[in-house]
């Protein structure tokens, strides 16, 4: 079988979160089929319609973001996989615009080409792959509102896999202190304002409180700056920021951590609550957030009020997630992702 993944990038040096699925999948694929590349980094989202792809010589061409490029797969069987639809809804006009200004004067352009050859790419798809029983849910409503819905194409849900790094780490049964946040933090659905506001609520009952931040948002500092600065109890010593910390550090930090915090309303995914529980730290998460439901299946689950009560009472008397948490956490592996998708291009090759 000779598969293309084409991608933004397959930058090895690069991780985190939800950016390791091209990479990933090639490490597992490569072991096991005959595997080619392309990466689209570095051109312009606005200008990869412009610059088709055309596909000669595989078996299986897979997008491994539907709007990575306008692919022409010729006699390829073609898989578009997705991670959510945040780039041809919610964000795409407005985050286009901040990026490339120059190309996009009126946020509605930015949108309709993206939508455009998103949408060219599932119309020409075989199969359609979801990170989660959400995700599709969401792909599927969506294209049947834009009445381009396919029911013969083969629709999968393949749950991304976390680091083996997490996976491998052993549970902490020693003292617990602190909490952690991973993520972006200048996205609006990572809540980072209603994560700060809970916070300065525990560090006004316990001053000693403390949070890492591990994130890799541009201008992070002036972020935290800017929403700290309207804390009324949250001082400099109560915030540690983390902008470069390696998976070993932050596994370190994790595993003795009281709980991370992840207070997101909407996620495609939600590795940080996998990779937390993996290594034996508690999450805390909104009720009726829009996270998959097989990711929080073992979370801590309160809501914007209580946020603060349940982390006080975590750090009175902190403990290790539970080892049934612990146990199914580590089950989100690639290995099993890679697996699942060579299932899947096997059922692709029959049709």
């Amino acid at each position: 079988m000779r598969v293309l993944l084409v991608g933004h990038d397959f930058d090895f040096s690069e991780a985190g979160g939800i950016s390791r699925y091209s990479n990933e999948l090639f490490n597992g694929l490569k072991k096991r089929v005959e595997l080619g590349t392309i990466a689209t980094g570095g051109i312009p989202r606005p200008l990869r319609v412009l610059m088709p792809i055309v596909v000669r010589g595989y078996d299986i061409v897979e997008a491994v973001y539907p709007d990575v490029a306008k692919i022409i797969k010729g006699n390829a069987k073609m898989v578009t996989m997705w991670h959510d639809l945040r780039l041809i809804t919610k964000y795409a006009p407005s985050t286009q615009a901040k990026l490339h200004p120059k190309l996009v004067e009126r946020y509605n352009v930015a949108n309709r080409i993206i939508r455009y050859w998103t949408l060219s790419n599932y119309a020409n798809s075989e199969a359609v792959i979801a990170n989660s029983t959400k995700t599709m849910n969401e792909v599927v409503s969506y294209v049947k509102n834009v009445g381009v819905y396919d029911p013969k194409k083969l629709y999968r849900t393949i749950p991304l896999g976390i680091d083996d790094k997490f996976i491998r780490a052993k549970v902490w049964y020693g003292e617990r202190q602190d909490f952690v946040y991973i993520g972006d933090i200048h996205v609006k659905n990572k809540n980072f304002v209603g994560l700060i506001e809970a916070f300065d609520s525990i560090v006004g009952a316990a001053d000693d409180a403390r949070l890492h931040i591990f994130t890799k948002s541009a201008g992070a500092e002036e972020f935290v700056r800017e929403y700290t600065s309207k804390a009324k109890h949250i001082k400099d010593r109560n915030i540690t920021l983390h902008l470069h910390a390696t998976d070993e550090y932050i596994i370190e930090t994790l595993r003795k951590a009281v709980a991370c915090i992840f207070l997101s309303k909407d996620e495609g995914f939600g590795l940080p609550v996998l990779e937390s529980l993996a290594v034996g730290t508690n999450v805390l998460v909104l009720k009726g957030n829009y996270i998959p439901r097989e990711v929080i299946r073992y979370a801590i689950k309160a809501s914007e009020d209580e946020v603060p009560k349940v982390a006080l009472k975590l750090m009175q008397n902190p403990k290790e997630a539970t080892p049934a948490a612990v146990k199914y956490a580590k089950g989100f592996t690639w290995e099993r992702n890679v697996s699942m998708t060579i299932e899947l291009y096997n059922e692709m090759l029959k049709l």
